[in-house]
Parts: C-alpha cells; structure tokens; sequence
C-alpha cells in the first residue's frame, strides 16, 4: 500500500527481478540505464554477488555507479522501496503474471513494463503504467526518460493504482472469483 509519509526519490526507478534469469529481460533495463542521463540511478533487488550479469554489463557499458543491487531484502523493506521509488520496471521478455507491476501499483508507483505476458493486462487493470516492446532498450529508455518527466501524470496513476489493484488482486475478491469458478464447473458437470 502507498505511505503517505513516504517521499519518492526523483531519480531513482526499482526493478525487482533475477538478472540470471534472461526471461526477466535486466540486460534490457542496464541497456536503457546507459542511455539516460545521470542523476537517475537504477535499484535492483536481486542476489548480489560479485558475478552478478546486471553488474558486468553496467560496467562494460559506463553506468555502474548508477546501479545498485540490494541483495536479499525482507518484504517490508520491499515495501519501502517500492514507496520511495519514482517508477518500477518490469522489462519480462516473457511473464506469466507480473507480480512486482502489481505490488509497485499497490504502493502507488507507476510501472513501464514490457508486453510480455499478461503484463498489459495487469497495467490496464492498475491503470499505472506504460507498456514498450519486449527487448528494446531504446523503447525502455524513452518511455522511463518520458514518464519522469511527467510528475503530473505519476501522481494521478499513484493515486489510482492501488485501489484499482485492491479490487482486482486482493486476497478476498481472488478467493471469490475462484469460489465462482468451481461452482460454475460442478454446476457445468
């Protein structure tokens, strides 16, 4: 959920994903973290370690001081970073839900994400973020570059999002859409 206490940072976006795994697209997000200017800085939560792929390409590409990989973190400081984050990034080449969009939009964070999966159903339903094409960095970096500029347009999806994510995603009406759909199939056998 937002924090209204929270203040967001300007300059920094959160991306929560595994930069092992080439699914999650990270490659991608450094790609376009080279192409935008500085002060903006890139949260990674994701193992750190000394080998990590993220870290390697940030280097190679001169952007490495403006990387930062948490490491394991608990969930209320995933929280915290999601409040303090200007905007999430999801960059999925390919993604079955997309749950860090999800938790961003319920903590009032807008999200640019890829159109992997089911991800441009989840930000239509949050009503907080901008969908790109699956692996171009340029994309990536035009639509994060754009949003920031428009604080204005932040702040109505900040307000927005997470009440439309409650309704959609919360616990109580996802045990009821499935209470729905096993009676509709006992009801269908």
């Amino acid at each position: 959920q937002p924090s209204p206490g929270a203040e967001r940072d300007a300059n920094e976006i959160l991306c929560v994903g595994r930069a092992s795994d080439p699914n999650k697209g990270i490659e991608n997000l450094i790609e376009a973290l080279a192409r935008l200017p500085h002060p903006l800085r890139l949260t990674l939560v994701d193992d750190d370690h000394p080998d990590s792929p993220a870290r390697k390409l940030a280097q190679r590409l001169g952007c490495a001081d403006r990387l930062h990989i948490t490491g394991r973190i608990d969930n209320g400081e995933l929280v915290r970073r999601y409040q303090r984050a200007s905007l999430a990034v999801v960059p999925s080449r390919y993604e079955g839900f997309g749950l860090p969009a999800v938790e961003a939009m319920a903590c009032g964070t807008p999200v640019v994400a890829s159109r992997a999966g089911a991800l441009p159903e989840v930000l239509e339903t949050g009503g907080a973020g901008v969908l790109v094409p699956i692996d171009d960095p340029e994309a990536l970096a035009k639509a994060i570059g754009a949003l920031l500029e428009q604080p204005e347009a932040r702040r109505e999806m900040s307000a927005l999002a997470p009440a439309r994510i409650q309704a959609a995603y919360a616990w109580p009406a996802i045990a009821s859409r499935t209470v729905e759909v096993y009676r509709e199939a006992i009801a269908a056998r």
